[in-house]
């Protein structure tokens, strides 16, 4: 399903979050400025996912800023520098009805980086509030390369593939301008390279050192109401 028209919500009190068509807009309020997020989910995407991340997932629809993803250049997510940033620092830009209403969520990651690391999913996921997509979560597939982990599911927003309508919903832009992002998936065949987003929306690899886009994304529990 295409998108064309979206809605444009803003946090209030009214409508459960949960009603929120995927493909909508959610605009949260970062350091009193608000910001739109897409709501590309509702509920659990699979059975990768255990009951924490039961909700609505919502993804910054523009890149915050360019980050580095590991300043030591290892692909291991879970003592990474974006994912003690998004957890200890980013998170604090929301208003704090947002803050406390964010779902502790245990995603599905690959322990220990690409290469040697191990899938993990449901109650043995990575504990956290702020998190990347991962390439499976955005519709990447083996087809696209057989060194993405399985670390999720497709989020109903996204399609799967490398079609031109694939590539146009992973498009985002920093300032105005298409521009990479990074995944939160190692590139499975190494311990450096982290998988991302290219500005086409195809697949891309970097290394971790390198400054790329950050879209965070979070779940709210389907009775927040806007």
């Amino acid at each position: 399903m295409i998108f064309i028209d979206p809605k444009l919500w803003q946090v209030a009190s009214g409508t459960p979050i949960g009603n929120v068509d995927v493909g909508d807009i959610i605009q949260l309020r970062e350091n009193l400025v608000p910001v739109d997020y897409i709501v590309v989910h509702q509920g659990l995407p699979s059975s990768m996912y255990d009951a924490s991340c039961d909700g609505t997932w919502l993804l910054r629809k523009d890149i915050a800023e360019n980050r580095v993803w590991d300043s030591g250049n290892s692909n291991v997510l879970e003592s990474s520098d974006i994912q003690s940033y998004l957890n200890n620092t980013w998170i604090n830009r929301y208003d704090t009805d947002i803050r406390n209403a964010i779902k502790q969520v245990k995603i599905p990651y690959r322990q220990n980086g690409g290469s040697g690391g191990t899938d993990r999913s449901g109650s043995n996921g990575l504990s956290c509030k702020i998190f990347l997509l991962s390439g499976r979560e955005v519709g990447f597939t083996n087809n696209e390369s057989s060194y993405f982990p399985n670390d999720g599911s497709k989020l109903d927003y996204f399609i799967s593939g490398n079609t031109s309508s694939a590539r146009q919903r992973r498009v985002a832009n920093l300032n105005g301008s298409a521009t990479g992002w990074w995944l939160r998936s190692p590139h499975a065949n190494n311990t450096y390279y982290v998988w991302s987003v290219s500005p086409g929306g195809r697949y891309n690899n970097w290394d971790a050192s390198d400054s790329y886009g950050v879209r965070p994304a979070l779940v709210l529990p389907s009775d927040f109401r806007i």
